[in-house]
């Protein structure tokens, strides 16, 4: 088999429309920059049709459903956005949509009919696999390989928190004896397993301090060049699904609000999925408004079939076939926000990344998207918060920091 270096299928040259495979891009995270990987994360079948349509069959009963659902999220300059990218993919990319995947034994095949809410969690529970509990108590190291420095762990019983870093070029091991489970560490990554909100802020400062002690060119001690956040915001099909927790009493990038301020380095991006509801939009641009973060760029995950169809109807009331990332900059000492190459951003730029969806949780991995924006590509300090796997050269911050590097998750290439 073939030895890939990229995740993605296809991107125009202006890098504005980008198709990309989202499990084998969280597979060459786990390894440097143009390195070829030897496993593979294990996925769900890719879908080979839409989703079966639950919208209004009529006008008049579209305009009803308007009228009860309120503000909704403004989608028509979104629909055409997203036609117009998928159009350039069909007329400039010949490949597949997606990477053969690798698909372990169902616990059940998946009903052929599903209810809307059922969509989600009916591709979790096609995996056999259940990460184990980690106890803090419990957690032991052992190491794959011989390396020249140690990979060191510290628990924090006051905070809640256990930190770990390997510092070396190789990757390492984490173990539990009970359940017995095995973890993978990936090369110059750090990884800090704890709940996130108000109780732990202060643990998070020193941990961030004690990680990085010093300034380089461009971010000061405990700061960093890049931030993305995916917070758990709370929707229906999520709470029936319990695919995972949420954040029901305070919103989640919130709690994150004397956090994070600090911690953005001058310049600095910050990138912040949220959902298609009008409330979290205005929640994440009141964050970025107290942080000084300018929004730059918004980036649409359009979620495709194997064959490149939106999984819904773009312009769909119920549920959206999108996802939206916004990126914003933070403003810097002589009062303005400016882009890598050093010029003002005045208009807020687009950008599509098409891809076949897998688990619920998943996103694509956006180390090799992000790294072009950085102005030191190899010398970029980034941290992922509410993470759910950890990422070479990366910071990984959250409860389940470590659900994709669970060993079940993977397996070797042919």
């Amino acid at each position: 088999m073939e030895l890939l270096t990229t995740a993605i299928l296809y991107q125009n040259k202006e890098k504005t429309v980008t198709l990309i495979d989202i499990p084998f891009s969280i597979s060459l995270a786990q390894v440097f920059p143009g390195q070829s990987c030897d496993h593979i994360l294990l996925s769900t079948p890719p879908l080979e049709e839409r989703y079966v349509s639950t919208e209004p069959k009529s006008s008049v009963a579209r305009e009803r459903v308007l009228c009860h659902m309120g503000p909704v999220e403004e989608s028509s300059d979104y629909a055409d956005f997203i036609k117009k990218g998928l159009r350039e993919i069909r007329n400039s990319h010949d490949g597949s949509w997606c990477l053969p995947r690798k698909v372990p034994p169902v616990a059940h095949p998946p009903r052929k009919k599903r209810r809307i809410e059922d969509v989600d969690a009916s591709v979790d529970r096609t995996m056999l696999v259940q990460e184990p509990h980690l106890s803090i108590r419990e957690l032991s190291f052992k190491m794959t390989k011989a390396c020249t420095k140690p990979c060191t762990y510290t628990i924090s019983a006051e905070g809640g928190m256990v930190t770990v870093q390997n510092a070396t070029s190789r990757s390492a091991e984490m173990s539990i004896p009970n359940p017995p489970a095995i973890f993978h560490i990936p090369p110059h990554s750090e990884m800090i397993l704890s709940n996130i909100g108000a109780r732990t802020a202060w643990a998070f400062r020193y941990e961030a301090l004690r990680l990085y002690p010093t300034s380089t060119a461009s971010a000061g001690p405990g700061q960093f060049d890049f931030i993305l956040l995916d917070p758990p915001w709370q929707n229906r099909s999520v709470a029936r699904s319990k695919s995972y927790k949420t954040i029901r009493d305070e919103d989640p990038v919130q709690l994150l609000h004397e956090e994070l301020d600090q911690h953005i380095a001058p310049n600095g991006l910050v990138g912040c999925w949220i959902t298609n509801k009008p409330g979290v939009r205005e929640t994440a641009r009141n964050c970025f408004e107290a942080w000084n973060v300018h929004l730059v760029e918004e980036w649409i995950w359009i979620k495709t079939t194997a064959s490149g169809e939106p999984v819904f109807e773009v312009e769909g009331l119920w549920r959206k076939p999108y996802e939206v990332l916004l990126l914003g900059r933070k403003e810097m000492s002589d009062g303005v926000s400016a882009p890598a190459d050093g010029n003002i951003a005045t208009n807020i730029l687009r950008k599509l990344i098409a891809g076949v969806p897998d688990l619920h949780s998943r996103k694509p991995c956006l180390k090799s998207l992000i790294e072009p924006m950085m102005s030191n590509h190899g010398n970029y300090r980034a941290i992922e918060i509410f993470a759910r796997n950890m990422t070479t050269g990366w910071l990984a911050y959250g409860d389940e920091a470590l659900k994709f590097n669970w060993n079940r998750h993977w397996t070797e290439l042919p």
